[in-house]
């Protein structure tokens, strides 16, 4: 009787990140928490079980990015557009594959392709942003619009997907990914 060892075997790969040869896969670079038995694929995603070994992060990041990404005046698919354009940009490969199928669409209208182009500036260079760029955004945004989307791209967005990058998280499974999906399109 084979039995499968309590802790896969690790090795490096060619770029120096470790990777599982037991399920043949890229392990973060910070163990995640055990999965919560009965709870769905986005609770028990890579991500939020890497950020549960810190549970009050997880908790004071689930609670920023439930107001920005779910509340506001945005709408949520402009929000995700951003998102989507962001996370390959950034590096994070886990947030890059959370769309898939319709969802990884191009920009539908003005004010979506603005708001990702916007977002793909300030993932180039935050510094680089000029007075004339906002009031490009003038054009089609309010103040408040323009407000909560820099608080959109910032403090969710690219700081999530830095996270993921940095930690090496892996592409999230499709069922994953599919529950991702069907949570933001309910909000």
């Amino acid at each position: 009787m084979l039995v499968a060892p309590s802790r896969p075997t690790t090795t490096h790969d060619s770029t120096g990140r470790l990777v599982d040869v037991g399920y043949n896969c890229v392990v973060p670079r910070i163990e995640p928490a055990p999965p919560v038995p009965g709870a769905n694929a986005v609770i028990n995603g890579l991500l939020a079980r890497v950020m549960r070994r810190r549970p009050d992060i997880l908790d004071a990041f689930g609670r920023l990015d439930a107001a920005i990404r779910f509340h506001g005046q945005l709408p949520g698919s402009l929000k995700e557009a951003v998102r989507r354009a962001t996370a390959e940009q950034v590096g994070c490969e886990y947030c890059a594959s959370l769309a898939q199928g319709d969802q990884a669409r191009q920009p539908v209208d003005t004010r979506e392709s603005l708001a990702v182009a916007f977002a793909q500036l300030v993932a180039e260079d935050p510094k680089g942003i000029t007075d004339g760029q906002f009031d490009v955004l003038r054009e089609e945004f309010t103040e408040e619009e323009i407000l909560e989307l820099v608080a959109f791209i910032c403090f969710v967005a690219i700081a999530g997907q830095t996270f993921g990058a940095a930690l090496g998280l892996e592409p999230a499974s499709a069922e994953e990914a599919a529950a991702y999906q069907a949570v933001i399109a309910l909000k």
